[in-house]
This record gives C-alpha cells, sequence and structure tokens, in this order.
C-alpha cells in the first residue's frame, strides 16, 4: 500500500471483477441439486445471496463465485448488492462478482461501490421502454475510482458508518430485537423502506413546485436548487 493518504484506485486494482455467462434453464433445477446458480438481482435478498436454481450438468467453462464475494445485479434490476454466504456458486451474465485483494475491507469496499454505481448505472433509455433490459457495462464498473487508505483506516471509516445504523437501532429497535438476527435485520429493514418511501415523496414535491414555477417570473438559482436535489433523490433512489 503507497503512504499517500489519498491513495487513489480503479476498482479492478483492488479486487478480481469476475462477469457470468449464460446458463440454459433447460439445465437447471429447483430440487437442490448440484451447485446454486446466481441467476440475478431477485436472488439477492436483504443483503445476501439466497438461491433459488442449481445446476447438477455439465457447462462449458463456467464463471465461479466462492463464499465471501460481493454480488452485484448487472442486467434488469441493476445495483444490487449482496454477499455470497452460501459457498461456491456459478454466475450468470445478469451479475458479476467482486473478490477483494488483501489488505481491502469487504465492507469498506461494498460501501463504497454502493454510492459509486449510482453513476455507472446508465440513465433510463427508450430501449428500456421498447423491451431492451438495461445493463450495467462491468468494464465501466472496473474503473471506478475511489481512495483507498491503509486497512485500519477503512475499518475505522466503516465503523463510522455503522454508527448511522446504530442511532437508528437505539431509536426505532425493541430491546427484544437484538436477541435475534432476524430482529436486528427486520428494523434495519423496516428503517430503509421508510427513507426511501420519504425520497421518493420529497422527489415528488420537487417536482411539483418546479411545475407550478414554470408560469412564474424565472428565478434560475431557485430552479437549479430543485434540479439538483431533484437529481440527488433521482440517484438515491437508484440504491437497490
Amino acid at each position: 500500500m503507497e503512504n499517500n493518504v489519498d491513495n487513489v484506485v480503479a476498482l479492478a486494482d483492488v479486487c478480481e471483477v469476475l462477469q457470468g455467462k449464460n446458463v440454459d434453464k433447460k439445465k437447471t433445477n429447483d430440487r437442490g441439486e448440484g451447485l446454486p446458480i446466481v441467476v440475478g438481482a431477485s436472488d439477492l435478498i436483504q443483503g445476501r445471496f439466497v438461491p433459488k436454481r442449481w445446476c447438477s450438468e455439465k457447462l462449458n467453462y463456467p464463471v465461479f463465485s466462492e463464499e465471501g464475494d460481493i454480488i452485484i445485479s448487472v442486467v434488469g434490476t441493476l445495483g444490487k448488492i449482496g454477499i455470497n454466504t452460501d459457498g461456491p456458486a456459478i454466475l450468470s451474465k445478469h451479475v458479476c462478482a467482486l473478490r477483494p485483494k488483501s489488505g481491502v475491507s469487504r465492507q469498506y469496499l461494498m460501501a463504497v461501490v454502493s454510492r459509486l454505481l449510482l453513476d455507472a448505472i446508465p440513465d433510463t433509455t427508450d430501449e428500456v421502454v421498447l423491451g431492451f433490459q438495461s445493463k450495467l457495462d462491468v468494464d465501466v464498473l472496473k474503473t471506478i475510482r475511489f481512495t483507498l487508505p491503509e486497512l485500519l483506516v477503512q475499518e475505522w471509516l466503516v465503523s463510522r458508518l455503522t454508527s448511522i445504523a446504530t442511532m437508528i437501532l437505539a431509536c426505532k429497535g425493541k430491546k427484544e430485537d437484538f436477541l435475534s438476527r432476524d430482529g436486528i435485520i427486520s428494523v434495519i429493514e423496516q428503517e430503509r423502506k421508510e427513507q426511501r418511501a420519504y425520497m421518493r415523496k420529497l422527489s415528488e414535491k420537487l417536482s411539483e413546485i418546479a411545475g407550478m414555477l414554470e408560469n412564474l417570473p424565472q428565478d434560475s438559482e431557485t430552479l437549479q436548487m430543485i434540479a439538483d436535489y431533484r437529481g440527488m433523490y433521482s440517484r438515491l433512489l437508484k440504491i437497490q
């Protein structure tokens, strides 16, 4: 690791970026036979890989995910992230896996990538309306740049982010919620849903205000402020 405090790296410098291949559905099953397959975003539930399809037949040069890989959906629903806690799995072309190298905190990488993914996700186009699926270019993903301080600093930064979630748990969680994994997950997921609903409502209100201002004397500063906030909420709502 360099001594430069702002050690700026590309994603491909600090982890392996593995994209899967198409898997013939006829070779898969839902009986748990063979290796699990990461089919797509629907397999990433509450931040972890939950398999629904398996494959016990021979495939041509499949791409495998390992336990601990960060999985990202790159087709259809873009940028949904989860951890592979299931063990060896086959990657479909709808997902890619990030495998952090030594000296890289998995939690720090997830936090950074969750934000920077927003700039790599293409805007909605007419192609989507016409029935083509949205795609996230994995080559673009590999070039995402961010600072990678030394490991202890990465872990400290993650601890500060975690403190925000701790405040939410302290405010909204009950004592009994901390007695089970599902209890803590439930509190966090409920808060996440409420925050998304709040941001969506704010975005809609800002759109209404912008519409009302169209017929009034133009205040460029106010319009720019509204546009900036609408853009911010639009990006935040892309986080899956």
